[in-house]
């Protein structure tokens, strides 16, 4: 499965659909705070930041980068080539194309099929031999990002309704408790009008009743109509989860490529704990080049791009590439400088006692 795409088909004769922006927003406000559409919410953003990855130089009009590389992180490979002419139309009509791809029939002693399957998104299924298409890796475990992405993504998301909860429970403290069943029905009025205030503060009333007995409980030291479920006075430890979201987010920037510096530090850490956990590493994102050049030499082999077309990061990489190789090239300068050896002092000739030459 691909990350989430939307197209949009319009018939000839059919009448443009009347977007409106406006409606389209106060639509969203209504959407669901749920763990699926926070854990959507995050995939837009990593499946962006993982298309951003790397420029696509002299490429035709009809191999978009970020068509080959949503094949890439979703599927782990990807082919380029030609496809017949009913199958090619549109708006890159004409050239070669990129298209998901699998191996299959025959495999050789490493397991990859002697042939290719490609498919298109309007189609197009072919068997091709490697001679035909230019075949390509994401890594060089030829493996997708797709369950990385996933379980990333779930695992903010959690944390995200976590804080949606106790900012919730906070904002509405003291929680009401119900003695019969007509309180019960009141409260059950009061939560229906704040889930459905489109996030706005103010609080919905249910019961001028039991507003009145919680003032009057308050005041008399006994309110018993009350449950504390939170205390805003305790609000800080919200820093702690917030924390983890942090966390997550320099976590897997860090693991490919990009440091972000953390905004969640906690009370109990110095600031050298917070740049000490921001990683430099290149090794997935080096690994994943290697593999896209590998592919790029294919793909001119088979005469589908030109000798100046390239593949490289992208200037966000670039800059953090020049930083680590910098970092590295000093660590080895400083690793590498031998020792010097203590300055030795000529050893000095014991001195002899009056008598003892002459023995």
């Amino acid at each position: 499965m691909i990350g989430p795409v939307l197209f949009s088909f319009i018939k000839e004769g059919e009448k443009m659909p009347n977007n409106n922006i406006l409606n389209d927003l106060k639509a969203l406000r209504k959407v669901p705070f749920t763990k699926a559409v926070l854990a959507e919410y995050i995939v837009d953003i990593m499946e962006n930041f993982f298309y951003s990855m790397f420029d696509y130089k002299n490429f035709p009009d009809s191999m978009p980068k970020e068509y080959a590389e949503r094949y890439l992180i979703w599927c782990g490979c990807v082919a380029a080539g030609n496809v017949p002419e009913e199958y090619n139309k549109g708006l890159y009509k004409g050239g070669p194309v990129f298209l998901y791809a699998q191996t299959a029939e025959d495999p050789d002693v490493y397991g990859l099929g002697s042939k290719c399957i490609v498919t298109s998104a309007n189609g197009y299924n072919e068997v091709k031999s490697f001679d035909e298409v230019a075949f390509g890796w994401n890594n060089s475990a030829h493996t997708n990002l797709k369950s990385f992405i996933v379980t990333s993504a779930q695992a903010i998301a959690n944390t995200l309704v976590t804080i949606r909860s106790d900012i919730r429970y906070a904002k509405n403290h003291p929680i009401y408790k119900a003695r019969d069943d007509k309180e019960a029905a009141a409260l059950n009025v009061y939560w229906a009008k704040v889930k459905d205030s489109d996030g706005d503060d103010d609080l919905a009333i249910a019961s001028y009743n039991i507003m009145d007995e919680l003032i009057d409980g308050k005041a008399s030291g006994a309110a018993s109509n009350v449950i504390n479920l939170s205390d805003p006075l305790t609000s800080d430890k919200l820093q702690y989860i917030t924390k983890v979201v942090d966390d997550y987010m320099r976590w897997w920037c860090g693991l490919y490529g990009q440091t972000i510096q953390g905004n969640g530090k906690l009370a109990q850490q110095s600031v050298d704990e917070v740049n000490g956990q921001t990683s430099t590493s290149f090794i997935l994102p080096n690994d994943m080049l290697y593999q896209r050049r590998l592919w790029l030499g294919r793909m001119k082999a088979q005469g589908l791009i030109g000798e100046d077309a390239e593949i490289d990061f992208s200037e966000a990489w670039k800059v953090e590439e020049i930083k680590y190789q910098n970092e590295a090239e000093a660590e080895v300068e400083q690793d590498g400088e031998p020792e010097e050896e203590p300055e030795t002092q000529p050893e000095e000739e014991p001195e002899t006692k009056e008598g003892e030459e002459n023995e």
